[in-house]
């Protein structure tokens, strides 16, 4: 069994540079990455040998629009970020100028990865032969086309780094055996009459039909279920369950007592456990819908030996295990074939494959098939 101090010793072999103290104009990598994805030692280990630049970013949100300041290909307004700390000090003329790519790999989560590639705000990347070595699901979901649909020739555009998968949280208090609400364990729970208007989860209308598919034990990615008729009935008696739709805010729901349940990703659930004792969770029994967090490059950044080495740093196994223990997620490197799982990633984290299903991206038919949904939905 890998121990956590053997992992943390090897980690502390290989440096103990604070990233975060380096300059940013003498690093010879920057990489702006989502708070709490990554350990700060696994950071400090790398740089040791490499200046490297880390900068984290508390959202996704965020990322993405310094990625499309960076793009811009014209002068528009300044991002709030970019307005309330202003950097240097710029003429007026300046103002509405898009800066330098200011970073070689970002971390994007796999939901915005279509968007990212259609909107030209990414660049392919450089062959990884891990990443080509990953199950099937994953080549469809890493290797896509200039529209960013999957693609069996498609060029690679990103390299995961953590998966997570869907939950369900509640208040334990409510659901223990003395109390009448039964215990929760599987997504056909959330229709239960008496969560109405109990309910958070982040507002993305794809992962609200993911949860109405596994119900109905659907392929999350079955796109001609999208048209069946017991599958809008669903999806509108859902929204009618959920008091709060906040990609950010749906755990702050949980934690205030404004619901009883939360629907969110482990990474973000698990860590909130750990902080109140109050709070339990559960991986449904239909299965789980995974997503990855994963390292692209922007367009017209650099792609340099050291981004390269970065990328295959994660992928080291004591790294890999660090990052899948301490962000309460699983790296892909555990997904590829006859890789050995240390026995410290706990069921309760690991999400292999075969426990869930990567949420593919879609086909024009698929596109359209949820926009008719969506609009029957809405018309509800």
């Amino acid at each position: 069994m890998v121990k956590r101090r053997t992992v943390m010793l090897g980690l502390l072999g290989l440096g103990t540079a604070v990233a975060s103290c380096r300059s940013s104009a003498s690093a010879s990598l920057k990489v702006k990455v989502l708070a709490r994805s990554v350990p700060a030692q696994v950071l400090k280990a790398f740089s040791r040998d490499t200046l490297t630049h880390f900068e984290s970013e508390l959202n996704l949100i965020d990322i993405y629009q310094q990625l499309q300041w960076w793009q811009a290909r014209s002068p528009m307004t300044p991002p709030l970020w970019r307005r309330l700390i202003p950097i240097g000090h710029s003429s007026s003329q300046d103002a509405t100028k898009p800066p330098p790519v200011g970073a070689h790999l970002v971390t994007l989560s796999d939901p915005w990865l279509e968007h990212a590639i259609r909107q030209d705000l990414i660049q392919p990347l450089p062959d990884f032969p891990l990443a080509y070595a990953l199950p099937e699901p994953w080549q469809k979901l890493l290797r896509r086309d200039r529209e960013g649909y999957s693609s069996e020739r498609g060029k690679l555009w990103a390299v995961p780094y953590r998966t997570q998968g869907l939950m369900i949280a509640y208040q334990k208090p409510i659901f223990q055996t003395n109390t009448n609400n039964k215990p929760i364990t599987k997504w056909a729970d959330l229709w239960r009459p008496e969560l109405a208007g109990r309910i958070a989860m982040p507002n993305q209308p794809r992962l609200a039909i993911a949860i109405v598919l596994k119900a109905l034990r659907y392929s999350v990615n079955d796109e001609a279920a999208l048209l069946r008729d017991d599958v809008q009935e669903q999806l509108l008696a859902l929204y009618r369950q959920v008091k709060v739709f906040d990609s950010q805010a749906y755990l702050k729901a949980l934690v205030n007592e404004d619901v009883w349940l939360a629907v969110g990703w482990s990474g973000d659930i698990l860590a909130t456990l750990v902080r109140y004792r109050r709070l339990g969770a559960v991986h449904p029994q239909e299965g789980t819908v995974l997503t990855s967090d994963l390292w692209v490059a922007p367009t017209n950044a650099k792609l340099t030996e050291e981004a390269q080495a970065w990328m295959e740093f994660c992928w080291q196994m004591p790294i890999a295990t660090e990052i899948s223990v301490s962000s309460y997620g699983v790296s892909p490197s555990f997904f590829l074939p006859d890789v050995k799982v240390p026995e410290q990633l706990s069921q309760q984290t690991l999400l292999v494959p075969g426990h869930g299903e990567v949420l593919l991206p879609l086909s024009k038919r698929g596109q359209t098939n949820i926009e008719t949904l969506l609009s029957v939905e809405a018309e509800g």
